[in-house]
């Protein structure tokens, strides 16, 4: 009897751990809430708005790197960083002085085209001249957030990875399909296409040619950014196949494991890059 019940214990006790083990795939927006979060070490003040803020967590242990996260959302007020936070707080616990952006959204006084945006650039020049070079430093954009990171990507020399995950791209595109956030796109540039194309322009990532350290990170079942948006010739991606739209948020998925990977490469080149000089 005791034979057969240290068996029984055996194997339920791999089967746990091999479900345990399993990466996630589509995760939904919910579970994020459900992640654990700790409170921020720091708010820092990067303009007079109560939104225009920097949360920073600092990094447990020795830091090997700053991440510099801007949050998406559909660019709706609707919509902050706290969804985030589990995320954030996970990087925090793995050696990354974290430092997650909060700005103006649409719906908000200032916010939208082009107010969304120079919020998000003012917090990085900020964080330039706060920076030291002694830590690499990576910023991050899920999904609206990926779409400022990269407007922003041009100019932001002191980064040495800008990783876009399920970034939209090509607002003008974005903006004709019909599921909630590609609905929202007409109402953060506040006019339409045919009456400001200039503005237009000016907020599309693809009006810009973008350095060499942009990536792509984009999910092959991302119902609310579209696979194609991450097909852009001269700029690197990497497809996860499964992974949706919020995935890249979760400890446990599939995405976050490549994101991680990503990291670690690009620390590891970094500082092997540093130890040759």
């Amino acid at each position: 009897m005791r034979v057969r019940q240290l068996l029984f214990c055996l194997v339920w006790v791999c089967v746990a751990s091999t479900t345990e083990a399993e990466p996630r795939y589509k995760v939904s927006y919910g579970e994020l809430s459900q992640l654990a979060a700790r409170t921020p070490d720091a708010v820092l003040a990067y303009g007079e708005d109560p939104l225009q803020r920097i949360f920073t967590w600092q990094a447990s242990g020795e830091t090997k790197a700053s991440v510099v996260f801007i949050h998406g959302g559909c660019w709706l007020n609707a919509y902050n960083i706290d969804h985030s936070r589990g995320f954030l707080t996970d990087l925090a616990a793995r050696g990354y002085t974290v430092y997650g952006v909060e700005y103006r959204r649409t719906g908000d006084e200032g916010g939208g085209w082009p107010g969304t945006f120079t919020d998000v650039r003012e917090a990085l020049q900020m964080l330039e001249k706060r920076l030291n070079d002694s830590h690499p430093v990576y910023v991050l954009g899920h999904s609206a957030g990926g779409h400022l990171a990269l407007l922003a990507a041009p100019a932001l020399a002191f980064a040495d990875k800008i990783i876009g995950l399920a970034a939209i791209t090509d607002i003008a595109e974005y903006a004709k399909g019909d599921n909630s956030c590609q609905a929202a796109t007409p109402a953060f540039m506040q006019r339409p296409r045919e009456q400001a194309p200039e503005a237009w322009h000016n907020a599309n990532p693809r009006s810009y040619t973008m350095p060499a350290s942009v990536l792509l990170m984009q999910g092959g079942a991302d119902a609310i950014v579209p696979a194609r948006q991450s097909v852009w010739r001269g700029v690197a991606q990497q497809l996860i196949e499964g992974s949706g739209h919020f995935d890249w948020l979760h400890p446990k998925s599939a995405a976050f494991a490549a994101l991680l990977s990503v990291l670690n490469q690009s620390h590891k080149e970094t500082h092997d890059s540093h130890e040759s000089q």
